[in-house]
C-alpha cells in the first residue's frame, strides 16, 4: 500500500509551541523534584511513564493521519462506450463476432479496475446510449464523430476520470476538433484482413456532381481477401453490377465479370446521361460467394446530384476577326460552355453557328428585341461594331436583360465604347467607364500589365493574375481609350498608358445582372506566346464565364474559399473570405450566422489583413448546414454570400471493415489516452490503472481524532490507560502516595 503519515495539528504553530514548552518544563520540574527525594535509578522509573504520557499527549494534539494515495472503487470513475454498429457483428476471427470480444474487453476492464474505479457501461452507433437502451432494428451506423462530441457533452461523464472506446471505428477518418476533456482510451476491435475469406468492394470512385444529359463514369476494385485455395478459386470469377434506385426499388443498369487478380479487379461502368435534374442513388455489388466472411462490404451505395450546370453563352459580332475567332474557339473547347455564335456574312446575312436554341432564329435577322430569346443564354458577348448594327430597341431589351439577371460581356476594338457609339444608346449606364471626351477608339503597342489589389483578390480575374505575376513584363498589346471608370465598377486588370492606369478590365453590377468590359481584342495572343502566359488567355475567359454564371462561389464583391469539399461530424470548416475592391481597413463590416435544425448562431469572423477575413464553422452534427454571410459598407448593404453545406458520412455502413489502426491511436493521443489492438488488452488496462493511481485524489484517514473500530484510536487509548496503570504500579510498589 502506498501512504505516508502527516500531522494535521488543532492549535496554531505558536499555541503548539507553548503547549510543547509548557509539558517540557513540567517534566524538567518533575526531574528536580524526584532527584531530591530520589536516587537517578528510582527517579528515572517514576519519570518515565509520565514521559510517554507526555508523548502521547503530544501525539494527540498534533492529530496524527494516515495518508492512503491508492484509490478506491468509489472515488473515481471511468466510463466504458462499446460499439454496437452492425459492422461489429461481423465474426471475423472464425468463431466470435466484434460484439462478443468487445463485451469480453468491458468484463475484463470490470475486474482489472475492480478496487480503484467503478466502470459505467455504454454504447454507441450514431450517438451515445445509455447501457441498457435497446439498439435500433436494421442497419445501425458508425458515427464515431458525433460519439466523440457527445463524450465532451455527456453530463453524467463529466467526472469521469477516463473514456474508453470499444470500436472497429467506423469506415471513414474523421478529424475531430471537440475532444473530452477525459483522455480516450481506444481499444481497436478486429483481425487483420490477411486472415479473412472475403470478397469486397473497394476504392470506389463516383462523381458527387454530374450535368445534365452528360454520360459519366463509375469505377472500383473488387479485392479478395483468402486464406484457402478453395475460397480463391471460388473467387477467380466475379459478377458485379451496378443498380439504380427507380420508385424505391434497385434497378439494375449494368453488369461485368470480373477477374480480381488482374488489374487489381478494377471494374467500370459508363453510366447514361440524365435528362432531368436531381439526386439519383446508385448500388456497386458483387455476387455473394460461399464461405465468404460477410456480406456486408459486397454493396456500394452512392448518390449523384444531376445539375443544369453548362453556360448557354451567345457570341454576337459584326464580322469574323481575329479576336471574335479566337474567343469562339476558346469558348467552343470548354465543355461546360454551350455556345451559339452570330455574326454578318454580308450586310443581309447572318450565319448562326455552335448549339441552337429554340427560338434563335430570330438572329438571322439581326439582333432581336425579344426579352425572352435573350433568356435563353446566361452571358451575352458584344463583339467590337458600330451600335447603328443594332436597333435601339434591341438595346432596350439587352438593358432589360442584365436588370433581370443577365451577364453582358463588351469587348474591346476599334469600333468599341465611345468609338462605336454606344453611350448614345440604352445600353451607356451598363457601360463600366464614362464616356470619353476623346473618343479615340483603340491604340496598338505594348502598354505593360498591372493588376490592382481588388484583380488579385477577385474570383474572376485572381487566377490569371496568379499566372501574369510569374510573367517577366507582361503587356497588353492594344488598348480601347475608354474614359474614367464609373463610382460602382471595379477595375481587374489595368494597363499603363504613358503616364496614366488605364482599367483595361472592368467589372460593374446593374440591377440584378452584371456587366463585364474588356477595352483590348489582343488577349488572344498571349495564347501564341511561350510559357505560362500562353494559358492566360484560357484561363482569364474560363474563370470570366464562370464566374458571371455564378460557378465561382462568391457574391460580386465577396469570395469565399472553404478549405474542403465534404465535411462530416465534429469536424471544423475554414474559410477565407475576401472583400473584393477599395476600402480602408474596418470601413466594411462582416457577420455571419449557421443554422442547423432550427437552432442559429453568430460566427465569429477574424480581420487578417486589409479586407481579407477567415471564419470556423464547426459541425457537432450530421445534417444540413445553412451558412450566411453579409457585408455593409458605411451601413448599407454591400453583399451577401449563402450556401448549405451537408453534413455526414458519404459510404454504406460496413464498408470498409479494415481497422484503421493509425487513425484511431491518433485520435486517442490528441486526447491525451492511449490505444491498443484487441489482443494488446492488457497493455491498455495496465496504462489505464497507471494514470487511474497517479491520479487519484489522497485520503487522510485520522488516527487519534475519530474514532475507528478497527483503527489505531483504540491503540492509542489502550496506550495511555496503560501508561497510567504503569504509574499505579510503581507507585504502589515504591509506597508513594
Amino acid at each position: 500500500m502506498i501512504g505516508m503519515l502527516i500531522w494535521k495539528p488543532h492549535l496554531g504553530t505558536l499555541a503548539n509551541s507553548l503547549v510543547i514548552l509548557a509539558l517540557m518544563g513540567w517534566l524538567c520540574l518533575l526531574w528536580y523534584r524526584y532527584r531530591s527525594r530520589y536516587a537517578v535509578p528510582r527517579t528515572m522509573q517514576l519519570l518515565a511513564p509520565k514521559l510517554l504520557f507526555t508523548i502521547l499527549a503530544i501525539i494527540a494534539l498534533m492529530d496524527p493521519a494516515w495518508r492512503n494515495a491508492r484509490p478506491s472503487d468509489d472515488s473515481q470513475k471511468v466510463a466504458v462506450v462499446n460499439d454496437i454498429s452492425t459492422s461489429m457483428d461481423v465474426e471475423d476471427d472464425g468463431s466470435n463476432s466484434r460484439t462478443g470480444r468487445a463485451q469480453n474487453m468491458t468484463n475484463a476492464i470490470e475486474g482489472e479496475l475492480k478496487g480503484i474505479a467503478s466502470v459505467e457501461n455504454y454504447q454507441f452507433d450514431v450517438d451515445i446510449l445509455a447501457a441498457e437502451d435497446d439498439p435500433v432494428n436494421g442497419t445501425r451506423n458508425t458515427d464515431l464523430g458525433r460519439t466523440v462530441v457527445s463524450l465532451s457533452e455527456e453530463p453524467g461523464l463529466s467526472d469521469c476520470k477516463a473514456v474508453v472506446l470499444v470500436t472497429d471505428g467506423g469506415d471513414e477518418v474523421i478529424r475531430s476538433e471537440r475532444l473530452p476533456g477525459v483522455p480516450i482510451y481506444i481499444l481497436g476491435v478486429g483481425t487483420d484482413p490477411s486472415t479473412w475469406d472475403d470478397l469486397e468492394i473497394s476504392n470506389t470512385d463516383f462523381p458527387e456532381e454530374v450535368e445534365l444529359d452528360t454520360p459519366f463514369k463509375v469505377s472500383a476494385d473488387i479485392v479478395v481477401h483468402s486464406t484457402s485455395d478453395d475460397f480463391a478459386k471460388k473467387t477467380a470469377e466475379v459478377d458485379v453490377w451496378i443498380e439504380q434506385e427507380v420508385a424505391g426499388q434497385y434497378q439494375q443498369l449494368q453488369s461485368v465479370t470480373v477477374d480480381p487478380r488482374k488489374n487489381n479487379g478494377r471494374v467500370e461502368f459508363e453510366l447514361p446521361a440524365e435528362e432531368t435534374e436531381g439526386v439519383y442513388n446508385f448500388r456497386l455489388s458483387v455476387k455473394d460467394v460461399d464461405g465468404e466472411m460477410t456480406t456486408l462490404n459486397n454493396a456500394r451505395e452512392f448518390a449523384v446530384d444531376v445539375r443544369e450546370k453548362s453556360i448557354n453563352v451567345l457570341l454576337y459580332g459584326n464580322m469574323l476577326d481575329v479576336n471574335f475567332s479566337m474567343l469562339k474557339r476558346e469558348f467552343s473547347n470548354d465543355e461546360t460552355i454551350k455556345l451559339t455564335s452570330v455574326y454578318r456574312k454580308n450586310a443581309q446575312v447572318f450565319l448562326i453557328e455552335g448549339v441552337r436554341q429554340e427560338g434563335d432564329q430570330v438572329f438571322s435577322r439581326g439582333f432581336p428585341a425579344d426579352e425572352e430569346v435573350l433568356d435563353l443564354y446566361t452571358c451575352i458577348v458584344l463583339g467590337s461594331f458600330p451600335a447603328e448594327f443594332i436597333n435601339p430597341a434591341s438595346f432596350t431589351a439587352i438593358k432589360t436583360y442584365v436588370e433581370n439577371g443577365g451577364n453582358l460581356v463588351l469587348l474591346g476594338g476599334p469600333k468599341s465604347f465611345d468609338k462605336g457609339g454606344y453611350f448614345k444608346t440604352a445600353l451607356a449606364p451598363l457601360i463600366p467607364w464614362k464616356e470619353s471626351t476623346a473618343a479615340r477608339g483603340i491604340s496598338s503597342g505594348q502598354f505593360p500589365v498591372v493588376i490592382p489589389p481588388e484583380g488579385s483578390g477577385h474570383g474572376l480575374s485572381s487566377a490569371t493574375a496568379a499566372i501574369l505575376k510569374d510573367v517577366t513584363s507582361p503587356v497588353f498589346y492594344s488598348v480601347n481609350k475608354v474614359g474614367e471608370r464609373r463610382s460602382g465598377a471595379l477595375s481587374l486588370m489595368n494597363a499603363s498608358v504613358g503616364p496614366q492606369i488605364v482599367p483595361i478590365v472592368a467589372l460593374q453590377p446593374y440591377g440584378k445582372g452584371q456587366t463585364l468590359g474588356v477595352a483590348t481584342d489582343t488577349l488572344w495572343r498571349w495564347s501564341r506566346m511561350e510559357g505560362d502566359i500562353s494559358n492566360a488567355f484560357a484561363q482569364f475567359w474560363r474563370d470570366s464565364i464562370r464566374y458571371l454564371a455564378g460557378e465561382i462561389e462568391g457574391g460580386r464583391f465577396l469570395t469565399v474559399d472553404w478549405d474542403r469539399k465534404r465535411y462530416r461530424s465534429s469536424e471544423e470548416a475554414h474559410a477565407e473570405i475576401g472583400v473584393v475592391g477599395r476600402y480602408a481597413e474596418g470601413e466594411v463590416h462582416l457577420k455571419g450566422s449557421v443554422e442547423h435544425e432550427g437552432t442559429t448562431q453568430l460566427l465569429s469572423i477574424v480581420l487578417t489583413d486589409g479586407n481579407d477575413y477567415t471564419t470556423k464553422v464547426f459541425f457537432p452534427d450530421r445534417g444540413d448546414y445553412k451558412i450566411k454571410l453579409e457585408a455593409t459598407l458605411a451601413g448599407e448593404p454591400l453583399d451577401s454570400y449563402q450556401r448549405v453545406l451537408r453534413v455526414g458520412s458519404n459510404v454504406s455502413e460496413g464498408a470498409d471493415l479494415a481497422v484503421d489502426h493509425p487513425f484511431l491511436e491518433n485520435l486517442a493521443a490528441r486526447s491525451g489516452g492511449n490505444y491498443q489492438r484487441e489482443a494488446d488488452t492488457g497493455q491498455l488496462i495496465e496504462r489505464l490503472k497507471a494514470m487511474l493511481m497517479t491520479s487519484a485524489d489522497p485520503h487522510d484517514t485520522p488516527l487519534v481524532r475519530e474514532p475507528a473500530l478497527f483503527g489505531v484510536l483504540p491503540i492509542f487509548i489502550l496506550l495511555v490507560m496503560g501508561v497510567l496503570l504503569w504509574e499505579w504500579f510503581l507507585r504502589r510498589r515504591m509506597n508513594i502516595v
